[in-house]
């Protein structure tokens, strides 16, 4: 019954992405085109001159940066409209549970995520013939399924927590400047410090995961399989917060019909 209420939204949300083709056009293009221009710029002015695997890592950066993109800011915000608009109310009048809701729809954006990939490993390709590597594809597949978990239920607690509290500019600025860095959108080989983030931080694995499976570079010296296992361990924490979170939101919205700011 859970999964077919969660199939059903999954369809509302495809349907709603497709049916603004401009703006996703312009979504997709201009998220990940900013470092690759970026990189275009420092090359025209001879500050830097990158090697292919120098390249490969901006790839991944910009592919990590899109995916942070996509759920922070627009599957979390999306989600705090509809609790400012009056929406999660109609949701639960219908009988509908928030979870279901919010994974029903945060999965649609899977489609976002593979039209991103495209749109990256064209540019790439394009611009500093650097086709896109996948030594482990099905790991990197895998990885990918688990960056979406862990974005989803992220972006779940985020919007939950800015909802519910007075001072939601503090979890918003903690979480645009520190869950990326914590996150491993900053590949280990940049320095030490971030190997370190990188390698203690669990919110960092399946990141790292996806960077590795992609280049066959163990960033962070720990066995692949036992990054695996603590990238589904994190995940189902952040699952269980997250339950926790639309739980007890969903019991303050119907004992005070309020989900605003007050």
């Amino acid at each position: 019954m859970v999964l077919s209420r969660i199939a059903l939204e999954f369809q509302r949300g495809v349907r709603l992405l497709f049916s603004k083709p401009a703006e996703n056009i312009a979504f997709v293009i201009s998220a990940p085109l900013w470092l690759a221009f970026f990189i275009l710029t420092l090359r025209g002015y001879g500050v830097v001159r990158l090697s292919q695997t120098d390249l490969q890592l901006f790839l991944w950066v910009a592919y990590a940066f899109t995916l942070y993109s996509t759920w922070l800011w627009g599957f979390g915000h999306g989600i705090m409209d509809e609790g400012y608009d009056g929406v999660l109310e109609y949701v639960l009048a219908g009988g509908e549970g928030l979870l279901t809701h919010f994974t029903g729809w945060g999965l649609a954006l899977i489609t976002y995520e593979l039209m991103d990939l495209a749109v990256i490993a064209a540019s790439f390709t394009v611009l500093f013939n650097t086709p896109v590597m996948f030594i482990n594809p099905i790991l990197f597949a895998t990885s990918i399924l688990l960056v979406t978990l862990e974005l989803l239920f992220t972006s779940i607690i985020y919007s939950m927590l800015v909802i519910r509290l007075r001072s939601n500019w503090v979890v918003t600025n903690i979480v645009q400047f520190i869950l990326p860095t914590l996150g491993g959108l900053i590949p280990g080989e940049v320095n030490g410090y971030v190997r370190l983030i990188n390698r203690y931080s669990p919110l960092a694995y399946p990141v790292v995961l996806m960077r590795e499976s992609a280049l066959g570079i163990n960033e962070i010296n720990i066995p692949l399989p036992m990054q695996l296992l603590y990238s589904v361990i994190i995940i189902v924490a952040l699952a269980l917060l997250a339950w926790l979170t639309v739980t007890l939101t969903t019991i303050r919205l119907r004992s005070s019909g309020q989900l605003g700011l007050y």
